[in-house]
């Protein structure tokens, strides 16, 4: 699985087809997942940052039926409940943006720069989220 962040949120399964992520909640959530890969994110982080200040009554439930929805998705061994919320579970080589890291590290400035399909998280650039970790 390749999971996507330069350029638009995209996932991308073993065949090399685009996984289909729902809306821009879910996929809001996925993206905050995935800029902090294999750490636990907050409930209340999620729902501050998919919702904004003023949530609805129901956003804790709405964000488990995202949350479910992209384990049907991906696999349920992809997004884990972790205290005090939930991780998505990223192997070694399967982010993008990991990977722009290791060749910049490696001097592969070329290869690194082919990664990018536009501006980072550009389908969530509206989301204050996306536009500060982008």
């Amino acid at each position: 699985m390749e999971f996507r962040l330069l350029g638009p949120l995209e996932v991308v399964d073993d065949v090399g087809k685009a996984v289909a992520l729902g809306g821009r909640r879910p996929r809001a959530v996925l993206a905050l997942l995935l800029l902090s890969p294999n750490r636990a994110v907050s409930t209340e982080r999620l729902i501050d940052a998919v919702w904004g200040e003023e949530p609805p009554a129901n956003a804790r439930s709405t964000l488990q039926v995202h949350v479910h929805a992209l384990r049907k998705a991906l696999g349920a061994d992809r997004i884990v409940t972790r205290a005090p919320g939930y991780l998505a579970r990223v192997e070694p080589g399967e982010l993008d943006a990991e990977r722009f890291e290791q060749l910049v590290d490696a001097g592969s400035y070329d290869e690194a720069l082919g990664l990018w399909r536009g501006p980072a998280l550009a389908d969530l650039a509206g989301e204050e989220f996306a536009r500060a970790d982008a």
